[in-house]
C-alpha cells in the first residue's frame, strides 16, 4: 500500500454530540472591570431618554392620547420616554456608555 498509514488509536478525536444536544459555552468572565465615569453614564441615559421620547411622540401621533391639549401630550410622551429609558429601553445607553467609556 502506497502512502497509507494505519492509525491504531483514535482516542484523541472527541465523540460527536448526541442528536438534539445543545453545546454549552464556558462562562465568560470579564478580565478587568472598568470604572465608568458617572457623567458619561448620565449623558448616555439622557440621550436615550430623549430618543425614546421622540419615538413615543411619533408613535402616539394621531391617537386619542395626543388629541387633547398639546402641552399635556408633550409632557406625557416625555415621561413615557424617560420611563422606557429608565427601565432599560433599547440598550442604547449601555452601548453609548461602553463606547464613550473606552471599552469599544
Amino acid at each position: 500500500m502506497t502512502g497509507v498509514s494505519s492509525v491504531s488509536s483514535v482516542s484523541s478525536v472527541p465523540a460527536p454530540a448526541p442528536a438534539g444536544a445543545v453545546a454549552q459555552a464556558a462562562p465568560v468572565t470579564p478580565a478587568v472591570a472598568q470604572v465608568v465615569d458617572p457623567k458619561v453614564a448620565e449623558a448616555a441615559k439622557g440621550f436615550e431618554a430623549v430618543f425614546m421620547t421622540m419615538l413615543a411622540d411619533e408613535m402616539f401621533k394621531g391617537t386619542e392620547i395626543t388629541s387633547g391639549n398639546p402641552m399635556y401630550s408633550g409632557l406625557m410622551t416625555q415621561q413615557f420616554g424617560s420611563a422606557m429609558a429608565d427601565s432599560g429601553g433599547l440598550g442604547l445607553a449601555a452601548m453609548l456608555t461602553k463606547q464613550l467609556g473606552g471599552e469599544a
